[in-house]
């Protein structure tokens, strides 16, 4: 059974505390150590970024809501209508039909999946974040050629002198989606639960 109001709650709770933490330390440093640079952390954005900041807080919350897509519930109606208003922006404003048609086939595997399978996967907390370390190399990465081989893309991609950077600003994000998600495993009792517990209680519940 879904629990809401417990997931985005904790979501949000989770990942205030780390990004006060976080920005304690941020701050802290640099005044500690003279030779440490302001931005040295990259787990959080700026503070002179609150676009970020707010973007960083809402995929905490939908990340600790998203493991419950695959069951109907609020979590379940609330993804597929920011799917839905995604893939509109795709078609009609960005003409961007491949990402659409990516993004439609990716929203129809969790309902073709049972309730808490891969997406309550601990696997699927460490990867399906790193959505954000990839979308800004996407969509910066100035020489993608529809006509080169995958090889020959990548090849060229290693020496884009702006990948590093890409990389770290996708950086904030990820660690956000990251929180949200284990949160939302740890209050199913999944995260630091075995394989063979979670199959025990399962039989057990049938």
């Amino acid at each position: 059974m879904s629990m809401f109001r417990e997931h985005w709650i904790g979501g949000l709770v989770a990942y205030s505390t780390f990004f006060i933490i976080s920005l304690i330390a941020a701050l802290a440093v640099p005044i500690l150590y003279d030779t440490m640079p302001q931005d040295w952390n990259p787990t959080i954005p700026p503070v002179r970024a609150p676009l970020q900041i707010i973007g960083c807080f809402a995929i905490a919350v939908l990340f600790g809501l998203w493991p419950d897509v695959d069951i109907k519930s609020k979590s379940q109606k609330i993804f597929y209508r920011v799917l839905f208003v995604l893939n509109v922006v795709l078609i009609v404003f960005l003409e961007r039909y491949l990402e659409s048609a990516l993004l439609g086939l990716f929203a129809m595997l969790p309902i073709m999946s049972k309730h808490r399978g891969w997406t309550h996967a601990k696997l699927t907390m460490i990867l399906l974040p790193s959505v954000f370390l990839f979308v800004p190399i996407y969509a910066g990465y100035p020489e993608w050629k529809s006509g080169s081989t995958f090889a020959a893309q990548f090849n060229a991609l290693r020496d884009w002198d702006d990948l590093p950077h890409a990389v770290l600003s996708g950086i904030p994000f990820y660690v956000a989606g990251f929180i949200g998600y284990a949160t939302h495993l740890h209050l199913d009792g999944i995260l630091f639960r075995s394989r063979k517990a979670q199959r025990q209680k399962a039989r057990a519940n049938q």
